[in-house]
């Protein structure tokens, strides 16, 4: 699940998500949340986004992230 505003094209954009688990169970105790911690920074990181902060509960987790500007595409070799 993901709320925030809606992206525009060719804009920069920060997106509140959060994720929870089902029927409120504690899933992540702190080695898990170590995991996560270290899985969300590697995809964001290859996505080419910003992790702005983020906050991992037991039964749940929320992340700000900025997606940023597209670069320009173009034909020319370079």
């Amino acid at each position: 699940m993901c709320a925030s505003r809606i992206k525009l094209d060719g804009r920069s954009a920060v997106y509140h998500c959060i994720s929870r688990s089902v029927a409120a169970e504690h899933l992540f105790d702190d080695v898990a949340k170590e995991i996560l911690s270290g899985m969300l920074w590697k995809m964001t990181g290859f996505c080419g986004m910003e992790v702005i902060t983020y906050c991992m509960m037991a039964n749940h987790f929320h992340v700000l992230i900025r997606v940023p500007e597209p670069p320009e595409l173009t034909d020319v070799n370079s």
